[in-house]
């Protein structure tokens, strides 16, 4: 699951549990975000 998704879960039953995965979940995916995420990067031939 994506972090939007515990964190829909927690705002629709306020369990405690579903924060913390939340908190876990966005942790990882703020961890594993790529350089060139957003607009292409010069690099990329495309342009």
């Amino acid at each position: 699951m994506k972090s939007g998704d515990y964190w829909s879960l927690f705002m629709e039953t306020g369990a405690p549990e579903c924060y913390v995965a939340f908190q876990a979940a966005k942790r990882l995916e703020d961890e594993n975000v790529s350089e060139s995420t957003g607009s292409c990067a010069p690099s990329n031939g495309i342009q």
